[in-house]
């Protein structure tokens, strides 16, 4: 059964995304360094794991590629839109929309795929709304969809959907002898005329 991370107190978890895009980038992500962020309570701490899960740090804490561009403004919503449908795949499985479904569906679906109790089934559905309030989805779909067709494409197709007319250039170097007699460079190039150009 999966087994969804969810943080005991989620109001936060925008404002901790958009911190991350101003602080320095750590070597590693500790409670100490959510602490420097601003967020020293013992709820907050939870955001590591939530981090961890969606691929923004490795288990050890340490920034992944990921990382990067949550720290861009212009693309950490998409980022952690397109780390939640991963994470959450199974939800999004079952709906490629999950993200905008209704609390009771949502719910629903967490209970089938965890087996948990419905104290957990809530907390995990109250992470996941949270992280969803950040994240930007649209695209992603389309995206998917541009990939797989690509993939789909036979190779002989993709080779004939450009024009496709390979050109070669051969660049051939004669280095000469140091000589002051010419029937020496006339012999070269009589060898090089015959053997190269006929």
């Amino acid at each position: 059964m999966t087994n969804y991370h969810y943080m005991t107190s989620n109001a936060r978890i925008s404002e901790m995304f958009e911190k991350i895009q101003t602080a320095a980038q750590p070597a590693k992500f500790t409670h100490e360094v959510l602490k420097n962020m601003g967020f020293a309570s013992s709820n907050d701490r939870g955001f590591i794991n939530v981090l961890k899960n969606l691929q923004f740090l490795n288990s050890d804490g340490v920034p992944t590629s990921n990382y990067n561009l949550l720290r861009d403004t212009n693309k950490s919503k998409k980022v952690v839109g397109k780390q939640i449908k991963e994470y959450y795949k199974e939800l999004f499985d079952i709906n490629v929309n999950m993200n905008n479904a209704s609390e009771d569906e949502v719910k629903g679906v967490i209970s089938r795929v965890t087996g948990k109790e419905e104290k957990e089934v809530k907390r995990m559905y109250l992470t996941f709304k949270a992280l969803c309030q950040y994240g930007d989805f649209s695209g992603l779909e389309d995206d998917k969809k541009i990939t797989e067709e690509t993939q789909a494409i036979p190779i002989d197709n993709k080779l004939n959907a450009v024009e496709f007319s390979p050109d070669f250039h051969y660049n051939i170097q004669i280095h000469l002898p140091a000589t002051t007699d010419i029937t020496i460079y006339n012999a070269i190039f009589k060898s090089i005329k015959e053997n190269l150009f006929n």
